[in-house]
């Protein structure tokens, strides 16, 4: 009797797996829907529906673009970490930013394990903007006018925690009393420069805050990052400026832990594949983004370097109010 029920028991672990493995290899069967943990309008937005678009062509089923902002990315990849582990929930667009929002909100920390990582897609600079009819027309002018006038500047983020917190870095170097205000994306940041809702705004490159820094109305004060700025070769990142800290925001595509490699490599070579074609590598630089592809691996690594950063950060900020 105990060898018909150990056969049984085999027969039915043999037949999941088998119905597993032939599911994963004939992936997909129905539409796939992408997480954006920002809102619309921003670049996590924009980058992920120029790659999602031409990825579907690919994979052959219809892509599903949602927008889920809220805590700065933890809300969206909340979701898609709790989702199935079938390949047919992803999450989307400047995932270091999401990863460690929650060491600066005081929330639970994502354990990197519990994600299947795809791959990234580009790299980001995090630029701060102002209009220009400020009385302060660079850096070194917006720092003076707000050391003299403490409390009164108003500086915006357009949906990244991090970016933020290396403004209140500075201002902790500086001496400086600013007023910050957290906005749900770089579309919303955009919107709130260009309104004069705040005084100062940060959001990536791409945003519609940076084409208008492009097309003369609005002013680029530095870079918050510690690399180059696309089309603004002139302007300075904070490395170079002697700031202790600065922004490492990687964009790319991660799943639920559990997904079967064969469907996690399916993604990652579609991805690869999109980013190989010249028309859109094209577009996307016109945009000012910084296109190279990294595999799932190379991604979860870069997700790794920016949660490792975030404790001397979060420490030096914790009385920046």
């Amino acid at each position: 009797m105990k060898k018909v029920f150990l056969v049984c028991t085999l027969f039915f672990l043999m037949a999941g797996f088998c119905a597993t493995t032939y599911a994963a290899d004939d992936y997909p069967t129905k539409p796939i829907t992408i997480i954006v943990p920002w809102g619309a309008g921003g670049m996590s937005n924009v980058s992920t529906r120029m790659l999602g678009e031409q990825m579907k062509k690919i994979l052959g089923k219809p892509i599903v673009f949602i927008n889920k902002p809220g805590a700065s990315g933890i809300i969206g990849l909340k979701t898609v970490r709790n989702a199935k582990p079938d390949g047919y929930t992803l999450a989307s667009g400047a995932l270091t930013l999401g990863f460690t929002a929650p060491y600066f909100l005081d929330a639970e920390p994502f354990d990197v394990d519990n994600f299947t990582f795809i791959g990234s897609y580009m790299p980001q600079e995090r630029v701060l903007f102002t209009t220009p009819d400020k009385p302060y027309q660079n850096w070194e002018e917006f720092l003076d006018y707000s050391k003299e006038h403490p409390g009164e500047v108003s500086v915006g983020s357009g949906g990244a925690q991090w970016a933020l917190e290396v403004m209140k870095s500075i201002a902790k170097k500086e001496g400086i009393d600013w007023k910050y205000v957290m906005f749900k994306s770089g579309g919303a940041g955009s919107s709130a420069i260009l309104g004069g809702h705040v005084d100062a705004c940060e959001t990536g490159t791409g945003t519609p805050a940076y084409q208008s820094a492009r097309a003369g109305k609005l002013k680029v004060l530095v870079d918050l990052g510690a690399e180059e700025v696309p089309f603004f070769p002139n302007v300075k990142n904070v490395k170079e400026l002697g700031y202790p800290f600065s922004t490492l925001v990687e964009y790319g595509m991660a799943m639920p832990a559990g997904v079967p490699e064969n469907i996690r490599a399916k993604l990652e070579n579609a991805l690869k594949t999109v980013m190989q074609d010249e028309e859109l590598m094209k577009k996307m630089g016109e945009t000012g983004f910084t296109p190279r592809f990294v595999d799932g691996a190379g991604f979860k690594k870069i997700v790794g370097k920016a949660i490792d950063k975030t404790p001397a950060l979060q420490e030096f900020v914790k009385d920046v109010k």
